[in-house]
């Protein structure tokens, strides 16, 4: 690939340093990397670039990089790039609640299906434009987040939208940016290309009417291609006969069962045989920090839902778990989210609550206006998270749940949820 020079990288995050990467392998010799943490007004004046390469991070839309597009700039990124050279091949999960999970089960079955031959990327993972170039015939799996694909201008041949409820509002203007930015998954389709959107959700279900694409529906039986849950039989239809895949006690995962629906609606559109499908699913018994149990101690059981970073992935953990059992560790830095329904579904399952970090105070307010302040056992404000834990553990009791489900990001006090979920598993095995 060539880039008109000089080059800017803008952000030098994992995205950014890959992209570094990719340019040296490449024989760029001009670039240059933007960091806004080093520099705040380092991306104000980017005229003099002739290709820029944007981090995820960084928002799409900034003055400098409008301008620099208007001069005639080329303003890209690795899923862009990536996309250009392999859309045809490409499946792409997004969502604002379980795209993770979702994107795991699906990986299970394909690796199974294609063997050694399949890419799997994006979001929290490494980009894969290089691997795409290595293998041109290899299938590719991403997860995608709204951050990747606000500004591409190609779409994936299999586009996945789980559900869009307000989420990253402190990078996007507002809702309607956001949705712009999921709808990119599908907007850039042709014909022949496939859209999985969910019937139930109401900004997924939107979608089809300007979706240019097949539109393949979970959880309503739509047309002649749906995926649904009939009683406990996950039921699939691809063109001909409805057929079962599997059934819900053969499931052992903690997950909101619309995942499944559109893990067996991506294999079966990748002529998955069922059976490779169904052993998959049945086989998979937890995703690393959804729902992760940890361990017990003292008949104190601890899970992992450190990816939970919005509310409405705190309301499915709590769904997983009897009523009047459950400690949910929430807290963190602010994506601009609405608790209210999360506090009314708080007071409304019996859920003790132990707040820490920077929204453990709008989650507080939440909570008391709901009527739930006896439900609240502690606002930790401090940024000890080993004492947090242990703190937590000294307050449960026998029988009790404990799961940090945190319906914030991370940055208050971690680099990332991932970290927070290595954090909390250590302190967790060291009591």
């Amino acid at each position: 690939m060539q880039f008109k020079s000089p080059i800017a990288i803008l952000g030098f995050g994992v995205e950014g340093q890959y992209a570094a990467e990719f340019l040296k392998k490449q024989g760029a010799r001009d670039v240059t990397v933007l960091d806004q943490k080093e520099n705040p007004a380092a991306f104000d004046d980017l005229s003099r670039f002739g290709a820029i390469i944007r981090s995820p991070g960084v928002r799409y839309n900034l003055p400098g990089i409008v301008l620099a597009r208007q001069s005639g700039a080329l303003v890209t990124s690795m899923t862009q790039l990536a996309l250009e050279a392999a859309n045809r091949r490409i499946t792409a999960i997004t969502g604002s609640n379980g795209k993770t999970t979702t994107t795991a089960l699906i990986a299970a079955i394909l690796r199974a299906h294609y063997g050694e031959k399949l890419i799997i990327g994006g979001n929290d993972g490494q980009p894969v434009l290089q691997e795409v170039l290595d293998h041109p015939d290899w299938p590719v799996l991403l997860e995608v987040s709204s951050f990747q694909f606000a500004d591409v201008t190609i779409s994936p041949h299999i586009a996945a939208v789980l559900n869009i409820t307000p989420n990253h509002l402190d990078w996007h203007a507002d809702l309607e940016d956001y949705i712009h930015a999921k709808n990119n998954l599908i907007r850039h389709q042709r014909p022949e290309d496939w859209c999985v959107l969910n019937a139930n959700d109401e900004n997924s279900r939107k979608l089809a009417a300007e979706a240019p694409s097949c539109v393949f529906w979970v959880g309503e039986k739509k047309e002649n291609h749906y995926a649904v849950w009939e009683g406990d039989s996950l039921v699939v239809r691809h063109g001909g006969d409805p057929f079962e895949v599997t059934e819900r006690g053969r499931l052992k995962a903690k997950t909101h069962p619309d995942n499944f629906l559109f893990a067996a609606a991506v294999a079966s559109l990748h002529q998955v045989p069922i059976g490779v499908a169904a052993r998959q699913m049945e086989n998979l018994t937890g995703i690393p920090q959804r729902l992760e149990f940890v361990r017990e101690i003292d008949g104190v059981s601890f899970y992992n839902d450190s990816s939970c970073t919005t509310p409405e992935s705190a309301e499915i953990a709590i769904e997983n778990f009897p009523q009047g059992k459950l400690i949910l560790m929430l807290g963190g830095s602010s994506k601009s989210a609405d608790f209210s329904f999360l506090a009314s579904k708080i007071v409304g399952t019996d859920v003790r609550v132990y707040l820490y970090g920077l929204e453990g105070e709008r989650i507080k307010k939440a909570i008391e206006k709901t009527g739930g302040a006896k439900q609240i056992l502690t606002y930790n404000t401090s940024k000890d998270f080993r004492q947090i834990v242990e703190d937590v553990y000294h307050q449960a009791k026998q029988g009790d749940n404990v799961v940090l489900s945190p319906a914030t990001a991370s940055f208050d006090m971690f680099k990332n949820s991932k970290e927070r979920g290595e954090l909390f598993n250590q302190f967790v095995n060291d009591l």
